[in-house]
């Protein structure tokens, strides 16, 4: 099967998106697919691969997002050829996707990786929901579309445990340590704040936890004024942006994981945990709620600051039930493996081909 992947971003840009549609690029070439991913264009940093078809364009202001001129004729001339569209944005280019499918008669596949709440789902042939949680969000929205429910995957060897170096980050902290890790943006849509809030809760009963945030973002600054004013930043390490390969070693040196975040649908960092066999710790939302199973991988909490530190202490506080977790942990991210994913995603595929030969 030939498939076009449509894309408001992709490298140099990182995010979960990226990472989102790398793994299912792999899985899917992995399964004898060819797949073209179609991109804004990066000029001089543009991926040197004939199968990265960048897209006439302009960057919008300082994101890492761009407007997205009219298909040229070139590039209409590679999608002809595909028998699939699939964009994961409902912007600029998952409309060009969409006027392409019209033009050819193809069919569009949607993956609502955020909760948008919008009418772009109505003109797919197909909508893909990452979770069981957003296919019902989804629902509620009155979508006609059909829904596919496929979870991300990720290369779950890449988290195994390998007896990787410490990260410099970690040389300084006692031995007697516990680490609490987060990975992921610095910004207020992730409740970062809470986490930083409940965790000054975490070590008034237990001085020797630590929390660990890996990555960087808008709100760094005040984060760390808030570790100030809570007076926990020698409890506090922020690494600022890591390289993706590094992250790994974070992940093997922590001991339990936690995140607070609302609004994330499938959220990466709770498969890449899981796969590392970290316990996670996270506000009981649609995203970790599809992942972590409640006192069997983790705790999934309501969102109270006393609450989500007791948990976290709970988990520090005890080898055994953290040990269990980790088993568990280990064997359910068996089930988000990259090949597992692409292999849903290509029935998913089929499913909305057949969709389109049916109408004529």
């Amino acid at each position: 099967m030939k498939i076009g992947i449509f894309t408001e971003c992709y490298e140099p840009v990182i995010n979960g998106v990226v990472h989102s549609i790398d793994s299912t690029k792999k899985g899917l070439e992995d399964l004898g697919h060819e797949v073209f991913v179609f991109t804004p264009d990066y000029k001089e940093k543009n991926l040197k691969d004939s199968k990265v078809i960048p897209c006439p364009s302009f960057p919008i202001g300082r994101t890492s997002y761009h407007f997205i001129y009219k298909l040229q004729d070139k590039i209409k001339k590679i999608a002809k050829e595909l028998d699939v569209y699939h964009t994961h944005h409902p912007f600029l280019m998952g409309r060009r996707a969409q006027h392409l499918a019209g033009e050819f008669s193809k069919p569009v596949l949607f993956t609502h990786h955020t909760q948008y709440d919008q009418k772009f789902c109505d003109r797919c042939t197909q909508v893909i929901a990452p979770s069981e949680g957003i296919a019902e969000v989804i629902k509620k929205y009155g979508t006609k579309s059909p829904i596919e429910v496929v979870h991300n995957g990720i290369a779950i060897e890449r988290f195994a445990k390998k007896n990787l170096s410490e990260p410099k980050a970690l040389e300084a902290l006692p031995k007697n340590r516990k680490i609490v890790l987060y990975t992921g943006r610095i910004a207020y849509e992730k409740n970062i704040d809470f986490l930083v809030r409940s965790f000054a809760k975490t070590v008034q009963m237990m001085p020797n936890a630590y929390l660990v945030l890996v990555g960087s973002g808008a709100a760094e600054k005040e984060i760390k004024n808030l570790a100030a004013d809570l007076k926990i930043e020698k409890n506090m390490i922020m690494t600022g942006a890591v390289k993706y390969d590094e992250i790994p070693a974070f992940y093997e040196h922590a001991d339990i994981f936690s995140a607070a975040s609302k609004t994330d649908v499938h959220p990466l960092i709770a498969l890449e945990a899981i796969a590392a066999g970290l316990p996670v710790v996270a506000v009981k939302a649609i995203g970790f709620s599809d992942i972590v199973k409640d006192g069997e991988t983790g705790f999934l909490t309501n969102e109270q600051e006393k609450e989500f530190a007791q948990k976290i202490v709970k988990l520090l506080d005890n080898n055994s039930l953290r040990e269990r977790m980790s088993r568990l942990a280990l064997k359910d991210s068996k089930n988000y493996s990259i090949h597992a994913a692409a292999q849903n995603m290509f029935e998913a595929y089929k499913k909305a081909i057949s969709l389109i030969k049916s109408r004529g």
